[in-house]
């Protein structure tokens, strides 16, 4: 299990390479533009799903690279079960619904 890097100019993802030594400052084949790291779980859409895409990088852009988001935590250990996971949501309302709600668990650079 990894990561993929997604350059959400052209709307393409990447696979990571295994060489630790090279892993940072990926640019895209395509457009050279840096790329970012999204988690191995990230399922790409059609590069012609603008409306997906958006909502991605929305996702993406706002701290969510498609970690595991949890619907509660437990305080007391910090310990979250599996079965709590969240889906990630599929459209732009829900998309800013969910940074809304889930945003102690967005990832800040």
């Amino acid at each position: 299990m990894g990561h993929k890097k997604v350059c959400l100019n052209c709307r393409k993802a990447f696979n990571q390479n295994s060489d630790f030594e090279i892993q940072s400052g990926f640019t895209c084949p395509e457009c050279g533009q840096k790329m970012v790291e999204v988690n191995y779980k990230f399922r790409p859409p059609k590069k012609s799903d603008l409306k997906a895409w958006q909502v991605s990088k929305f996702l993406i852009e706002n701290g969510f690279s498609y970690q595991h988001i949890y619907k509660n935590i437990d305080n007391r250990n910090g310990l979250a079960d599996k079965e709590n996971y969240v889906d990630y949501p599929k459209s732009m309302s829900d998309a800013k619904k969910f940074v809304t709600v889930y945003k102690n668990q967005a990832i800040t650079k």
